[in-house]
């Protein structure tokens, strides 16, 4: 968003929280039908495009998230506070609602027994898991690849059954997905078969350029198979972790096996996106390196995740912060950059803007106002109204100081 001229980086950063807020309506999740060869059935399929990408045409990292009717708009309100603090980029989710739980979202057969080996209580269907991660990569990837703006940057997500499965999708398919949010993850399930694996797995892990977030409630706040998986599992990292691997786990001890999932999201994604903020000076805020520290950050960023991650907010913030403390000249770098970088941006445009009106020169100001109502009108920007009246208010000091009247900016 344009701001005017400031002070200091603080004021840049609450004017721009305040922008963010003004939006009220939380983006509804869409609805789709996919019918599923390889399990033989319909599946409803939630798909929530991130409150950030109203009004705009970009390519989203996607989420997949089981459980998905129960999680979906929790999981989104993270994600879209996160993006407004800019601690992630905008993430699109695709929650995947449950026609058999414990079919699909177990990786072997298996039933509950009791201490003395007796099945306490039986589950036929188990076992289904491989043939659900099937489904997502050859019928529900593709799918959501067409008809969706799409990076190719991928999450799982699962809660219980959900956080065992994302486990055993990392180990047994690794080529999946980029990123794994495992919440209370039942690795007791068969007699630990999954936890097992994974020790086999990481013991043989030289490199693995993939993210792994795990966490527990109160569920073993008193010795249990559930709760030892999890000991075990956070052990396995203390002394077997590959190079380029990412691995957080958390304990929640004041939560139990429901309440624990906003947290644990909250974490998984601050661990997905770690090292997405800025790095700043902490006597004045400003971006470490300058602007050529600000377009090295971003350069890594996008060659870690496999996508262009933009520097504009970043560039402008750090424009405004110039020419807040009078560097006119640097101000005016920072904003010729990002029109250089960002040229399909109407708001670079409007920025530079204000660097000319400080510089004195109103006439190259108003052109670039110009520029930036054009191409806002062309996108469709949510922020054109700001562009016209910036102009309008250009234009008429311009005849005023000609001693014409002025046209209002169309």
């Amino acid at each position: 968003m344009s701001l005017r001229a400031v002070s200091t980086f603080l004021v840049v950063c609450v004017a721009s929280i305040v922008a963010v807020g003004q939006n009220l309506a939380p983006p509804a999740p869409e609805r789709i039908t996919i019918h599923s060869n390889v399990l033989n059935e319909d599946r409803p399929i939630l798909v929530r495009m991130p409150a950030a990408a109203q009004g705009k045409k970009n390519k989203y990292p996607v989420l997949y998230l089981a459980d998905g009717d129960g999680h979906i708009n929790e999981v989104g309100a993270i994600i879209d506070f996160l993006a407004s603090q800019n601690r992630c980029t905008p993430i699109m989710i695709v929650g995947i609602p449950n026609t058999d739980r414990t079919r699909d979202l177990t990786p072997t057969r298996s039933d509950a027994k009791g201490p003395d080996g007796a099945i306490i209580q039986a589950f036929p269907t188990s076992g289904g898991g491989d043939k659900f991660l099937e489904f997502i990569q050859s019928e529900l990837f593709p799918e959501i690849e067409k008809r969706y703006p799409t990076q190719s940057y991928r999450i799982f997500a699962g809660h219980s059954l959900g956080g065992l499965l994302a486990i055993h999708a990392l180990i047994a398919h690794p080529d999946m997905f980029n990123a794994y949010i495992a919440v209370s993850p039942s690795l007791q399930w068969d007699d630990q078969h999954t936890l097992h694996q994974a020790q086999q797995f990481f013991a043989k892990q030289k490199e693995l350029n993939k993210t792994l977030f795990f966490s527990l409630g109160n569920e073993g706040a008193t010795p249990n198979p559930m709760g030892d998986g999890f000991d075990q599992m956070q052990k396995l990292f203390t002394t077997t972790t590959p190079k380029g691997f990412i691995v957080r786990s958390a304990r929640y001890p004041d939560e139990d096996h429901g309440s624990t999932t906003f947290l644990a999201h909250y974490a998984g994604l601050r661990t997905v996106f770690d090292g997405w903020v800025m790095p700043r000076d902490p006597k004045d805020g400003m971006p470490i390196g300058g602007l050529k520290g600000v377009e090295q950050h971003y350069r890594e960023l996008s060659e870690r995740f496999g996508f262009p991650v933009s520097a504009e907010q970043t560039i402008n913030q750090f424009g405004y912060f110039l020419l807040g403390q009078k560097k006119i000249e640097d101000a005016l770098a920072a904003f010729k950059r990002n029109v250089e970088l960002y040229p399909g941006s109407a708001n670079v445009y409007d920025s530079l803007a204000d660097g000319l009106e400080a510089e004195g020169k109103a006439d190259l100001a108003r052109q670039n106002v110009q520029k930036a109502v054009t191409v806002g009108t062309e996108t469709g920007d949510p922020l054109l109204p700001q562009f016209k009246q910036h102009l309008d208010r250009l234009v008429a000091a311009a005849a005023a100081k000609s001693g014409h009247a002025a046209a209002p900016a169309k």
